[in-house]
């Protein structure tokens, strides 16, 4: 049995300043022109029903699931594996209806997969919810074998699976976050709520403590400074980081040790506000081009591609 603690609210996802926020970004990202208007306004539709989700998606968690005890997530287990975890299935499904059919109004090759992913979902209509399950058990294979019926935009599937029950994950991840300790800085880079790895990292406050952001149940957690997330390398002499100037406030932290890199929001000069999903859309070229130097990102966005 599972003893509840209190829910603690996402502040991404609990209210209309983050769509406010997201939509004051986005216009200015806009008119830097350095990101195709198409994505942008995809981006925005899909956020702001990933709130109304949010809004209306119930707090699922099996009473038979049993929390990873704290002394051993302290070693490095996740309270709760991401496998384990419930959702809203009904609002995700929702979601995913809403999303699809925004695709097929669009044009080019979203269109053109929307429209192949709707012909699937005729033949098999469990492809949604079993697509939501492979999405839990961390099976790109899945996706990615998916993603050779639609060459021209092959994560069309993640971008529709992730973006649709990622709501319903952190209303559940909600329930046990607070079982975890507070403001305790994690020596493990993966998150300690369901062992995923961050997406984005970000420094906050006067002393720029670095927090990583989960990609799966958007967990933000404290974690060390000069220490790699992916592969533990602690030696200074080991890590380097570079900036470009068309995004102040972003820099790339690559890891020579296991050639991972992650991008990290440093906003503390900056009248900017952290949000992580945004960070995550704004430096999408800066991913591009840690790719190009031969540096590999292992994780997908926060978007699905």
């Amino acid at each position: 049995m599972v003893d509840k603690p209190e829910t603690k609210d996402n502040e991404v996802y609990n209210s209309d300043k983050s769509l406010k926020l997201f939509q004051k970004r986005k216009d200015i990202l806009a008119r830097k022109d350095l990101l195709p208007l198409e994505l942008l306004d995809l981006a925005e539709f899909a956020f702001n029903n990933q709130l109304k989700t949010y809004e209306v998606a119930d707090s699922v968690l099996s009473d038979e699931v049993d929390l990873t005890p704290l002394n051993e997530v302290m070693s490095g287990k996740p309270l709760l594996a991401r496998a384990l975890f419930s959702y809203d299935l009904e609002e995700s499904l929702n979601l995913f209806d809403t999303l699809l059919k925004y695709l097929k109004k669009s044009a080019g090759n979203l269109n053109v997969s929307a429209e192949i992913i709707e012909s699937e979902i005729l033949k098999d209509s469990e492809l949604p919810g079993d697509s939501f399950q492979k999405y839990l058990e961390g099976d790109d294979h899945f996706f990615r074998t998916f993603g050779e019926k639609t060459p021209d935009s092959p994560r069309t599937l993640n971008f529709l699976t992730q973006t649709s029950i990622t709501p319903a994950i952190v209303k559940s991840a909600e329930k046990i976050h607070l079982a975890l300790p507070q403001d305790h800085t994690w020596t493990f880079g993966h998150c300690p709520l369901c062992g995923s790895l961050p997406f984005i990292s970000s420094l906050q406050g006067k002393e720029g403590a670095r927090h990583l952001h989960c990609s799966f149940c958007h967990t933000d957690f404290r974690f060390l400074r000069m220490v790699c997330p992916f592969c533990q390398e602690k030696k200074e002499a080991c890590f380097e980081y570079f900036t470009v100037k068309e995004h102040p406030g972003f820099r790339v932290d690559v890891c020579k040790t296991c050639n991972m890199y992650i991008k990290t929001a440093d906003f503390r000069q900056m009248d900017k506000k952290i949000l992580p999903v945004m960070d995550d859309l704004e430096s999408l070229t800066l991913d591009i081009l840690a790719r190009n130097e031969g540096y590999n990102r292992p994780t997908l966005s926060a978007w699905g591609f």
